[in-house]
């Protein structure tokens, strides 16, 4: 198994661990092995040095896709790589919160707090104040509006 090695955040990395495991071998059942399949390449380019505060999700290509398909991917295409990943991150963040939002006596603080807790991101990796207000701009309105109304 060749591996890639890709640049995230550390909470998403938390997230992609908790999501697809600690190591991912790409297939064409999941959204990041589809994705990484379209970029990989035959050709080899020198080695970046990742200087960045990133940590990386490591991702295995199995020995059919080596032969049918390359086995690298280059700098730039993984920093996007990266980027969609924390787009994922961020959707499926956003869907969570407008789902628990719905429930009774529904709190978007306590509902983010538990989403974080649900993937082990700590609170020096994501400030809950930061994602809070992600989530706010992502609403495109108040946040008390989004509860569910009981008649």
């Amino acid at each position: 198994m060749i591996v890639i090695n890709i640049p995230v955040k550390v909470h998403v990395k938390k997230y992609l661990v908790k999501r697809y495991g600690s190591k991912h071998t790409i297939t064409k059942k999941s959204f990041i092995g589809l994705f990484i399949l379209e970029l990989l390449e035959r050709k080899v380019e020198p080695h970046m040095k990742n200087t960045s505060k990133e940590c990386s999700y490591d991702i295995e290509v199995s020995e059919f896709y080596f032969n049918k398909r390359g086995f690298y991917v280059d700098h730039v295409k993984l920093k996007f790589l990266g980027i969609c990943l924390e787009k994922l991150f961020l959707e499926d963040f956003f869907n969570f919160i407008d789902l628990e939002m719905r429930k009774e006596n529904a709190n978007a603080r306590k509902s983010i707090k538990f989403f974080l807790s649900i993937n082990d991101i700590q609170e020096d990796e994501l400030k809950l104040e930061s994602i809070y207000r992600s989530y706010q701009r992502y609403s495109n309105e108040n946040i008390k509006n989004k509860k569910i109304v009981k008649i």
